[in-house]
Order: structure tokens, then C-alpha cells, then sequence
């Protein structure tokens, strides 16, 4: 749900609800199976209403996908800004705040239509590309290089480290994100979540000499 269009007393304006019945539809029904009359019965509006709000669905899908942008931006702690601060526990954070993130039904639904989308849609493909691979494996690559530089971890190439990492932290949260979109149970992937990061932890802190 956007947070931007509430009114002062609280209550959800008609262009949120437009934003949140289209995730529900587009998430359900797949982008091009649903109507702009649809989007409006369900709202509970004139379908010509809609215009007031979105010049047309793809302006809606567009506003979708830039809310999914901004959101994954609370993957990263807020001390993340500052590298040279940072010690391998960044990594079991990052995994816990992007956990919580797509615990969220708005972030859930928007990330089955991303992924129903990408093969025809450029730009739902460029955040697959680039926010849920590229970007994060960087941020992961900087991070270790830079832990290397202080000593913090052990001398390991933080390219082929960042791919360790990264890589099935993708895989994993793809199996998360299909299992509860399909209210499957989502225990075992949980625990393999956590064991990968366990793993990746006990990987690169140096061993404490007795």
C-alpha cells in the first residue's frame, strides 16, 4: 500500500485504492488480463474516474514497480551508508530486513507480477536485472573488499565471495517468495536461509587463536 496519497484523517485516498486493488488484480490475474473497468468496479468507482488519478494501466503498473524500487531500498541497515563501519553481521542483517520486506502482502504480490512480467516487460526485467541481482551482488562485493582492506575477514577474493554470498541469498528468497505466494509452507527454505548465512559467516571471520 503507498503511504503518500492518505488524507489527514487516516483514511485510504481513492487513488491508493486504485494503486492497491490494481497489485491485487495484476498480482492475481497477470498485467494485460485486466481492465481498467475491472480496476474501477473493484475500487467502486466510474471507470472514466480512474483518469483522474493514472492517464492509463501502464502509468499504474509504472507507479508498481517504482514503489517495489523504493522499498527495497530498506534491504540495506541505515549504518550501511558508512562501509568503514561495517563487520560481517551486516550480512545476517541485510538477509533479516529483506526477509520482513517481502513479508509484506504489497511487496509480496508486486514481486509475482515483476516476475510475471519480465519476459515482455522491459522494465520489470531491468529490476530483476539490475535492484535484485546486480545492485545487491555490488553492494556485496564493495562490502567485502572493503572488510578485507581493515582485516576484518579472512584474505578471500571478494568478487568470488560476493558471488558465494549473493547468489543463493537470490535463489533462496525466490523459492520463499513462490512457496508463500502459493501459501505453501516456507519453513525449510527459512532454515536454509539461515544456515546459508551461518555458513558464508563462519567462511570468512577469521578463527580466533587460543
Amino acid at each position: 500500500m503507498t503511504k503518500t496519497s492518505s488524507n489527514k484523517n487516516g483514511k485510504i485516498s481513492t487513488k491508493e485504492k486504485i494503486f492497491d486493488v490494481s497489485v491485487d488484480l495484476f498480482s492475481k490475474k497477470g498485467f494485460d488480463a485486466v481492465s481498467i473497468r475491472e480496476i474501477a468496479r473493484e475500487v467502486g468507482i466510474r471507470e472514466s474516474s480512474i483518469y483522474n488519478h493514472y492517464p492509463s494501466k501502464e502509468t499504474i503498473l509504472n507507479v508498481i514497480f517504482q514503489y517495489f524500487k523504493k522499498e527495497l531500498t530498506k534491504m540495506r541497515p541505515p549504518e550501511a551508508v558508512n562501509i568503514e563501519k561495517l563487520t560481517p553481521d551486516i550480512f545476517r542483517e541485510r538477509v533479516h530486513l529483506t526477509h520482513m520486506l517481502f513479508r509484506t502482502p504489497t511487496m509480496e504480490k508486486i514481486f509475482k507480477i515483476i516476475i510475471n512480467e519480465q519476459f515482455k516487460n522491459e522494465k520489470a526485467r531491468k529490476i530483476v536485472l539490475h535492484n535484485l541481482i546486480e545492485e545487491p551482488h555490488k553492494f556485496t562485493e564493495k562490502v567485502l573488499d572493503n572488510m578485507n582492506q581493515r582485516g576484518i575477514i579472512r584474505p578471500l577474493d571478494p568478487k568470488i565471495m560476493a558471488v558465494e554470498f549473493q547468489y543463493p541469498i537470490f535463489s533462496l528468497f525466490m523459492e520463499y517468495l513462490l512457496l508463500k505466494s502459493n501459501n505453501l509452507n516456507t519453513e525449510d527454505v527459512e532454515t536454509r536461509l539461515k544456515s546459508h548465512v551461518d555458513f558464508f559467516l563462519s567462511v570468512i571471520t577469521p578463527e580466533v587463536e587460543k
